[in-house]
């Protein structure tokens, strides 16, 4: 438990480096005063004057005027003038990256945005759909999340970006302003279905070109049978990781969830100390290879140790001394709860790289949501999330009055042992990152208690030398056992509240893929069966898809079409049948993927009943809508498909709309292909993606054409009109 001094008893309290007691009110001061009661009194006496001859006073001052006339002017004794001290000029962000001079720097408390992480926005929850209208300004501008300072891609002045809440039902339009001046954007619905909407799915060079700098766009789209965590981000090279990153929570009355007091927003994000850009060579050494975060931030903020500088990306040499001169420290992110309460915690992993185990000291989590999906709840000490995937835990404050530590930590084993060096943030920061969650009696806003709590803290979960992973033990041959964890839970041990059995998939829509790293020309790069991907220049994959012939000669064995060597597009051509894709790693990482936009038909319950004896919903089954943006997890198992075992589950898969497929084995995903579209399907680590972990599908491409061709005109053409501006 945070905020009390122990020592070391027979109660066993456990001290962790000291960690255990933060101070919530702490402040540093840069110099020490002596007390008064230290300081000596002088005591004026007094005494004779004294005097000084007036001959002598005259010629020690004519003495000095020439001795300083000769040394100004250098009359011969060989004195230089003045002498010149060269310095190294600062690192210069802006000719570096290509950045704007004089960016704006926004402070900390406009970084944040409190009050929408905190979800008090005053929303009322409704069955009426009606139009939520937003409005994003992209810029780019100075900031220091964790007290040092970066360039950074920001939305409306804020990172994470504004919160976007609506009812089931409700029609959502951004009007978006790219404020940038030589980049251009584009922003994904991470989680939305998009159903009947491709063209607003916000993948650049697949579902629309990028929007050029000072030029605007607006996405609008129905939510018409989701409800949950959900988020939106960046999709146009690495500008997620500098910022460009948000919450999307759809409310809905007869959400199937436990009801609790308060509802909180928490992300878990990792920060480089440089801006960012698709050209970045990103390892010191080997080009292609992942960069490791400097730090790692939770609600967009952390500390930073300031005399350690960064030995992840160091542009220049003369950058090394920035840390010191831009560096303030940072501080934690701090929410209170009432005690005896519940607060509904919504957890978005906004990383780039890292998955995390979150937890919350001497607390049990129940675990309800996953990817937009309500689940019979699970108690657990803590939960694991990759990048792009969500989790809604619920929170009882029933422990001692005080402050405890929220904590996300990173699994090193998952990742370490594929770097080519060491991050100093990283190192400094043990990994983690750590929140302060307090106690507050109700109606009080003060303070918060620093009462000691008589029990030990339980084993870090996710921390290194950590035993006690709920999901056991990994092992893919190559790491040995690894105990932290580095895969979602059991695939089959969530259970989805609104059940339903696996569709039944056509040969026609069935897809086989593998992946692994190659070296191509010296560069690390991903291979999805023989395709390493690269966005489109100047077009987009479904403005193409418009004018190509889907016949089987025109196939070839990369499934690039007409599209080029660089995309792999896979046929869906079925209507209203199921689809299957088999993923197949080749790889001893565990990889997060990402499906956009498959549509599921589910049968609704008559009733949302919670029997207080076993915890679970009543059922009648009386009616089928439809449910979008997951796929069904029907099968897994050790090795390749084919070849090896496959576990099966076909009466209620669990369905999400990201995935961690672990190493070395293979995933079954299933979907309804009732969503005409180009859908990108790829690994949620950006720089995978820009290594080319990346594919298409094209779902039912023939009624695709008819959807676009009756889409708004307006829309269309200034989209295209974008595709020919970057071309």
């Amino acid at each position: 438990m945070l905020g009390h001094h122990s020592s070391n008893s027979a109660s066993g309290l456990m001290i962790l480096d000291g960690e255990s007691t933060p101070q919530l009110d702490r402040t540093w001061t840069s110099k020490t005063w002596a007390s008064t009661s230290s300081l000596s009194l002088a005591i004026a006496e007094k005494r004779p004057r004294q005097t000084v001859s007036l001959r002598l006073f005259i010629w020690s001052l004519v003495c000095f005027s020439i001795v300083a006339l000769a040394l100004g002017l250098g009359l011969g004794l060989g004195c230089r003038p003045y002498q010149t001290i060269y310095r190294p000029a600062p690192f210069n962000y802006s000719s570096y990256y290509g950045l704007p001079e004089d960016l704006d720097f926004v402070p900390i408390d406009k970084l944040v945005n409190k009050a929408e992480l905190e979800l008090n926005t005053g929303f009322v929850e409704s069955n009426e759909s009606s139009v939520r209208e937003y409005a994003f300004d992209i810029t780019q501008a100075n900031a220091a999340p964790d007290g040092l300072m970066k360039p950074m891609v920001l939305v409306n002045g804020q990172s994470p970006g504004p919160l976007i809440e609506a009812n089931i039902g409700d029609t959502i339009r951004v009007h978006l302003h790219n404020r940038m001046a030589n980049q251009s954007t584009t922003i994904h619905w991470h989680g939305i279905n998009q159903r009947h909407s491709p063209w607003m799915d916000g993948v650049v060079g697949v579902s629309q070109c990028g929007i050029p700098p000072l030029q605007s766009f607006t996405y609008e789209f129905r939510v018409p049978d989701q409800r949950g965590t959900f988020w939106w981000h960046a999709h146009t090279s690495v500008q997620y990781s500098d910022g460009a990153y948000g919450a999307i929570v759809i409310h809905d009355p007869e959400e199937m969830v436990p009801k609790t007091d308060d509802e909180k927003l928490i992300f878990v994000s990792d920060i480089l100390k440089s801006y960012l850009d698709p050209t970045s060579k990103w390892a010191p050494s080997i080009s292609g290879v992942e960069p490791l975060a400097d730090n790692i931030l939770l609600n967009g903020q952390n500390t930073y140790d300031c005399t350690v500088n960064s030995t992840t990306y160091s542009p220049s040499s003369q950058d090394a001394s920035s840390t010191t001169q831009n560096c303030t420290g940072g501080q934690l992110y701090a929410t209170k709860v009432v005690t005896g309460q519940t607060v509904r915690l919504r957890l978005i992993n906004a990383s780039s790289f890292f998955s995390y185990w979150f937890s919350v000291d001497n607390h049990a989590l129940t675990i309800i949501e996953l990817d937009g999906v309500e689940i019979e709840p699970i108690s657990a000490r803590g939960v694991y999330i990759n990048l792009g995937q969500r989790v809604s835990v619920v929170l009882t404050a029933n422990q001692t009055f005080g402050s405890y530590y929220m904590r996300a930590s990173l699994p090193k084993t998952c990742f370490m042992p594929y770097a080519t060096y060491t991050s100093s943030g990283l190192e400094s920061a043990e990994y983690s990152v750590k929140g302060i969650l307090s106690y507050t009696s109700s109606g009080k806003e003060e303070g918060s208690s620093t009462t000691e709590n008589s029990g030990a803290i339980p084993e870090i979960i996710g921390a290194s030398g950590n035993i006690t992973n709920p999901y056991g033990v990994d092992n893919n041959g190559q790491r040995g056992d690894v105990w932290e964890g580095c895969d979602d839970m059991p695939f089959d041990m969530p259970v989805p509240m609104r059940k339903q059995p696996a569709v039944n998939a056509s040969e026609a829509n069935t897809h086989y893929i593998e992946y692994a790293f190659r070296q191509a020309q010296d560069v690390n790069r991903i291979f999805i069966n023989k395709t390493s991907y690269a966005p489109l220049t100047g077009n987009a994959t479904l403005w193409k898809t418009m004018d190509q012939q889907f016949a089987a000669d025109k196939a070839n064995s990369y499934n690039s079409w007409d599209f080029g060597l660089n995309q792999q597009v896979l046929l869906v051509p079925d209507a209203d049948q199921g689809a299957q894709i088999v993923i197949n790693s080749r790889d001893a990482m565990e990889h997060p993927w990402h499906l956009h936009g498959p549509y599921l038909l589910i049968s609704s319950p008559s009733s949302n009943l919670l029997t207080p004896s076993t915890k679970r919903y009543i059922y009648v089954l009386t009616e089928t809508y439809s449910i979008g943006h997951t796929f069904q997890v029907v099968g897994w198992g050790k090795g390749y498909f084919g070849h090896d075992t496959t576990t099966w589950n076909l009466a209620n898969p669990m369905r999400r709309d990201t995935v961690t497929v672990p190493a070395f084995s293979h995933v079954v995903l299933r979907f309804a292909a009732d969503n005409p579209g180009v859908w990108a399907l790829h690994c949620h680590v950006a720089w995978h993606i820009e290594g080319g972990m990346f594919l298409s599908l094209a779902e039912r491409p023939s009624d695709l054409v008819g959807l676009v061709n009756k889409m708004d005109q307006d829309v269309r053409r200034q989209s295209q009109d974008f595709c020919d501006i970057q071309a």
